[in-house]
């Protein structure tokens, strides 16, 4: 839709023979290839936009409907293109929730809009990587300093950009503390959200140990090379630990063995150096 968009929009008389393209031509059977370029005339790209508008439901000069899908459903047949996903605005939350929502039994979670959490009402973000991990967050043996905190669920997908979305503009006096795996991926996590002041890892034993993978370390290589050329501050002790021992140790498992967890913070440098790379 977008490509359609830019050639209408450019008044393009070619364009490269792309998969993007490929596929445009095959649906709408419009278009002259030629050796790499695929081109078009004046009359070809307005039957293309009429095509276009009876098979998406908008004018594709105009470009993708913006807001979110019951916003965008209004004009386009596919109401699913919308930019703005049902979970962008929201985030899944339990702990200490902030005035005016209400306190919960330590079981249960709540789906909140962005717009319904009172900033000046939170005092700590707790961000937890794995959802049954976040189910069972009181059975974990914590650090007492986080018994206030607001615990969010990391999430996947729309959840995800949703708990970055807050992170990007919770205040800056409000701490953070990331508790991910013990491995590349969730350190790897934990140094590139928006905000992360502490990081939650688990007191190692030899027990515990015994139970990590070091498959599941081998496999995250590319995270392992990101977090070598990283500044970690003080989370650098944290990565000298997983490489020297070579495993990934899950939250399940930290939890199954009653594993202490305890905080360890991110130090001033690293965040200011983190900032400054994030924008």
């Amino acid at each position: 839709m977008q490509a359609v968009h830019r050639l209408l929009r450019e008044r393009l008389d070619k364009v490269p023979r792309s998969g993007v393209w490929e596929e445009v031509r095959r649906t709408f059977e419009i278009g002259e290839p030629r050796g790499r370029t695929l081109h078009f005339s004046a009359e070809q790209r307005q039957l293309l936009r009429e095509q276009c508008r009876l098979a998406w439901g908008f004018d594709p000069l105009d470009g993708v409907p913006q807001g979110n899908r019951r916003e965008v459903a209004a004009s386009a047949i596919n109401e699913k293109i919308a930019r703005d996903r049902p979970d962008d605005r929201h985030v899944l939350v339990k702990g200490r929730l902030p005035e005016p929502l209400p306190s919960l039994a330590f079981e249960l979670s709540l789906r909140v809009p962005l717009s319904g959490l009172n900033a000046d009402a939170i005092g700590q973000v707790l961000v937890i990587e794995n959802l049954d991990s976040f189910d069972d967050w009181y059975a974990f043996r914590t650090p007492a300093e986080l018994a206030d905190a607001l615990v969010l669920y990391r999430g996947h997908g729309g959840l995800a950009r949703g708990t970055r979305n807050l992170l990007a503009v919770l205040p800056e006096n409000i701490p953070v503390t990331v508790f991910p795996d013990w491995d590349p991926a969730g350190l790897l996590i934990a140094r590139t959200l928006p905000r992360a002041d502490a990081l939650l890892v688990p007191v190692l034993n030899e027990t515990l140990l015994a139970k990590g993978s070091p498959e599941h370390f081998a496999g995250q290589h590319r995270e392992a090379r990101h977090l070598d050329s990283a500044e970690l501050g003080g989370w650098q002790a944290v990565w000298d630990a997983m490489k020297a021992a070579r495993i990934s140790l899950k939250q399940q498992h930290m939890l199954a063995l009653g594993a202490a967890l305890r905080r360890v913070s991110l130090g001033d440098r690293a965040k200011t150096l983190q900032r400054r790379e994030r924008r």
